[in-house]
């Protein structure tokens, strides 16, 4: 898969929202594992299937609902805001967790903190989870989520080194619904299309 910067711009003007979306965020091509760790096809797909495995096992998310996103997935960054910035070594990698369980586990754990402590981030929180999902670098500045999420995760980003090869810091993001997925992927990409459209003009 062509993963030129040249080529993301002419799909993002090109093709619609839910086409771009399937091509570059939901389908199985991966630029972290076929261009970082220049790994052949097949290979790139079993890795993912390890990584998805891996948190499968120490999270019990479900197999299918664990996705690569970010740079990471297909070179660069796909934020209207940082101009297509290419994955670097000071990257992180972003997966998004699927998870209706998990994502109101960890809303109850910030729900109940706010009733005795000032909640850092309260209006991204907030804001997030009316948009059905919840950011880890957020949560993790609470004690009551960090203390949950901490215990469901244990040796969980030691394992994804060892047997994913991925060094880079991991970030993840909980969704309350496959539908909260697509909905904000789906406004980021309509806003950055509006800005390669406008900058072509």
């Amino acid at each position: 898969m062509d993963y030129s910067i040249k080529t993301i711009k002419t799909d993002i003007v090109n093709l619609s929202e839910k086409d771009f979306m399937m091509k570059y965020l939901l389908k199985s091509s991966n630029w972290y594992f076929s261009e970082y760790q220049s790994l052949e096809i097949q290979q790139a797909i079993e890795q993912m299937e390890g990584l998805k495995s891996i948190l499968n096992t120490k999270i019990g998310v479900a197999f299918h609902n664990v996705l690569m996103v970010g740079s990471g997935k297909v070179g660069c960054s796909l934020s209207p805001f940082k101009n297509f910035k290419p994955f670097d070594e000071k990257s992180d990698i972003d997966i998004a967790i699927i998870s209706l369980k998990l994502f109101y586990e960890i809303w109850e754990k910030i729900r109940l903190a706010s009733l005795n402590e000032y909640i850092p981030y309260y209006n991204d929180i907030t804001s997030s989870v009316f948009r059905g999902f919840i950011n880890e670098k957020h949560f993790t500045n609470i004690d009551l989520a960090r203390q949950h999420w901490g215990n469901a995760t244990e040796g969980l980003n030691r394992c994804i080194s060892e047997e994913i090869k991925i060094y880079h810091p991991i970030n993840y993001r909980i969704y309350r619904s496959w539908e909260d997925l697509e909905e904000y992927h789906l406004k980021g990409i309509n806003l950055l299309k509006k800005q390669v459209y406008g900058n072509n003009l």
